[in-house]
């Protein structure tokens, strides 16, 4: 007897533990921030600290929108509501993950091209309110220069740009869905070394030793008097001054007027 009575305490123990484990609510919606991300496995913090662990093996995972998203999008500190059942020891099987950080944004943006990488197809936009912003373009990306159709090869450094697109996080990286960009040439005149010739272009060094690229191809070439001069008698290391236009800031130059003050007649 006493046997029987020990063992249906045991049994009574298992089952009373097993239930404990196992017992779970109905499908509900929980909300936090995420505390990490791995595998198929959520952390998040809920509003009154608890910690929940999130199976999202099987779950659908969207945007605030609603709009389809990868794991590899969930990032620590994302607020996110997930959709599943809550076991006793704060596991969920989740059927759906909302991550409410992760929406798309529409804007426009307007700055200074500063650098074009023509690799990934992309260029970065100073601007005053957003500093350096990472612009990434593709095939669908419409271009135009001073309002005529154009193309990713058409950008300038210094040229003005307006973009709009969409973002996510924040603004910082935007996707391009149009480039309206916009060259405005200022007058420059300058003295100074030919370093370079061809037949369409100088590298000339100025002062503080900076390098100009100089296009030729418009420009009147005269010796130091005004008088009309040929191409051939333009010598390296010949002393020059140069008239044109360039975007403000920039290096490459449209000339106009290019003097040989070496060459007095």
């Amino acid at each position: 007897m006493k046997i029987f009575y020990g063992l249906l305490i045991l049994l009574t123990v298992m089952f009373l533990g097993s239930s404990s484990l196992t017992q779970a609510t109905s499908v509900k919606t929980y909300t936090g921030s995420v505390v990490s991300a791995s595998g198929s496995t959520v952390v998040f913090a809920g509003s009154n600290a608890a910690k929940y662990r999130a199976d999202i093996g099987s779950a659908l995972l969207v945007r605030k929108n609603g709009a389809a998203m990868i794991f590899a999008e969930i990032l620590v500190g994302d607020k996110v509501e997930v959709k599943g059942t809550l076991w006793a020891d704060n596991s969920i099987s989740a059927s759906t993950l909302r991550n409410m950080s992760l929406y798309t944004h529409n804007g426009s943006f307007s700055g200074k091209v500063t650098e074009i990488n023509p690799n990934d197809s992309s260029f970065t936009l100073q601007t005053a309110k957003y500093g350096n912003q990472k612009i990434t373009t593709d095939s669908l990306t419409v271009f135009k220069k001073n309002s005529s159709s154009s193309t990713f090869k058409d950008l300038e450094l210094g040229m003005s740009a307006t973009v709009k697109g969409a973002w996510d996080r924040t603004p910082t990286y935007i996707s391009a869905r149009e480039v309206n960009g916009s060259l405005r040439l200022i007058n420059i005149d300058f003295t100074g070394t030919l370093f370079m010739k061809s037949d369409s272009s100088f590298t000339v060094i100025g002062n503080g030793n900076v390098i100009y690229g100089v296009d030729i191809t418009k420009a009147k070439l005269q010796n130091k008097s005004g008088k009309t001069l040929s191409l051939s008698r333009i010598n390296l290391g010949d002393t020059l001054r140069v008239q044109g236009k360039h975007v403000s800031g920039s290096v490459k130059v449209i000339g106009s007027i290019i003097k040989d003050v070496s060459v007095l007649k």
